[in-house]
């Protein structure tokens, strides 16, 4: 299946291999998961603040569809 996928430019270089892009689209297989999908890129979840897909909120058990737009965010650290 096919996504659109963006990811924060903080976390392109974070991924493995690193990514070289912000927005693209992502070819993955059916039943994948948000979990899957970030094992697949090469982030680790932990570096991960949340995913939206469709501008909604998921967590790392949501399934991902055919056509569906999704955003990585990373996680905010800072004092």
């Amino acid at each position: 299946m096919k996504i659109f996928l963006k990811v924060a430019t903080i976390l392109l270089d974070k991924a493995d291999p690193k990514l070289e892009s912000t927005g693209f689209e992502l070819t993955l297989p059916d039943g994948t998961d948000v979990g899957g999908m970030l094992l697949a890129l090469g982030l680790e979840s932990r570096l991960v603040g949340s995913v939206t897909i469709n501008k909604k909120r998921r967590p790392l058990d949501a399934p991902i569809a055919e056509g569906d737009h999704v955003a990585v965010i990373p996680a905010i650290s800072g004092g």
